[in-house]
C-alpha cells in the first residue's frame, strides 16, 4: 500500500451511523450534541437508524441524509442490518445514542491507522479512560492495543466490508438467546477470531475520552440476541444474578428512601431534576415493553 497523506484521510468518504430506539430521545439529543462538539470530521453522509417510534423533532435536529425506521420495534440486530445496507463507504463511525464525548477526537489520525492495517476490523474508544494492564497485554503500536474482549459496539471507526461479512455470517448461523454467547457482539467476535482479524482498543493514556450515559435506560438484552431476528425471547434476560425474594423486599426500602431524597433535591438542582426525568422516562419505556 502506498503512503497516505493526512489531507487525503481528512477528506476520505466516511459514513456516520447513529443507532437509537424509542423512548431515548433525550439521550440521542445529548449524544449528538456532544459528538458534534468533539468531532469536526466532514462525513460523506449520516445515517440515522431508528428502532420504533420516535419524536420527529430529534430527526429534525440531527438532519441525517438517510433515515431508517421500523415503526414497530424489531430489535437492535435488525436495526443494524438495515443500516449496513445503506453504507457504501469503506469506513463508517458506529455511534449509539447514549454516549458523552469529553475531549476532541481526531478521526483522521485513527482512520489512517485503520487503513494501514488491512486485518484490523475496528478501532474502539474506551469508555473507562486509560486501559488497564490486562487490557494492554497485546500492544500493536503507539497507544493502540488488541482488545481482549473481541468486537465492541462502543463508539468506533469500522471497516465496512468486515462488519458486513460478520453479519452475513451471523445470518447463516443458528440463533439463540444465551447471554455471553448469542449476542451479536459475541457472534462477530467469534467470526473475526476465526478469520484472524483484529479488533483494536484506543488507549487515551491519561484522560477519559467518552463515558456511557445510558445505563439507566439500557434496553433489554433480548433485543441484542441473534434470535431476535426471528422472535424475541419474551422472558427478560437478567445480566445479574437472579435476586432472591429477600433481596427484592430490601430493594423496596432502598428505592423508597432514594426516591424521597431525589424528590427534594430536584427542587434545587437541575442535574438531579434531569436524572429524575430520565427515571420517569425509563419507567414508561419498561411499561411499554411488558
Amino acid at each position: 500500500m502506498g503512503s497516505t497523506n493526512i489531507r487525503d484521510i481528512a477528506s476520505l468518504p466516511m459514513t456516520l451511523v447513529i443507532f437509537t430506539c424509542e423512548g431515548r430521545e433525550h439521550l440521542l439529543y445529548n449524544t449528538f450534541n456532544s459528538f458534534k462538539a468533539s468531532c469536526n470530521y466532514s462525513f460523506f453522509k449520516t445515517v440515522l437508524a431508528i428502532d420504533g417510534k420516535i419524536n420527529p423533532g430529534v430527526i429534525d435536529h440531527i438532519q441525517p441524509d438517510v433515515v431508517i425506521q421500523s415503526p414497530v420495534r424489531k430489535g437492535y440486530v435488525n436495526n443494524i442490518l438495515q443500516a449496513l445496507a445503506q453504507i457504501d463507504t469503506h469506513y463508517f463511525f458506529w455511534l449509539e445514542d447514549d454516549w458523552k464525548f469529553h475531549t476532541k477526537i481526531d478521526l483522521s489520525s485513527i482512520t489512517e491507522r485503520l487503513i494501514a492495517h488491512p486485518n484490523w476490523v475496528e478501532i474502539i474508544y474506551n469508555k473507562n479512560g486509560p486501559l488497564t494492564a490486562d487490557e494492554k497485554k497485546t500492544h500493536l503500536e503507539d497507544n493502540l492495543y488488541q482488545t481482549p474482549y473481541g468486537f465492541s459496539a462502543n463508539p468506533c471507526i469500522c471497516r465496512t466490508a468486515f462488519i458486513k461479512d460478520g453479519f452475513s455470517n451471523l445470518l447463516s448461523e443458528p440463533k439463540g438467546d444465551k447471554l455471553g454467547e448469542d449476542g451479536f457482539e459475541n457472534s462477530l467476535s467469534k467470526y473475526f477470531k476465526k478469520q484472524n482479524l483484529i479488533c483494536v482498543f484506543h488507549d487515551p493514556v491519561d484522560h477519559t475520552v467518552i463515558s456511557h450515559e445510558g445505563y439507566l435506560e439500557s434496553t433489554p438484552r433480548n433485543w441484542h440476541m441473534t434470535n431476535s431476528l426471528d422472535q424475541k425471547t419474551e422472558k427478560h434476560l437478567l445480566t445479574i444474578t437472579k435476586p432472591s425474594l429477600v433481596r427484592k423486599l430490601a430493594m423496596i426500602l432502598k428505592l423508597t428512601g432514594t426516591f424521597l431524597k431525589l424528590s427534594f433535591r430536584q427542587l434545587v438542582n437541575d442535574e438531579i431534576y434531569e436524572f429524575c426525568f430520565r427515571i420517569i422516562a425509563s419507567a414508561k419505556t419498561i411499561k411499554k415493553d411488558e
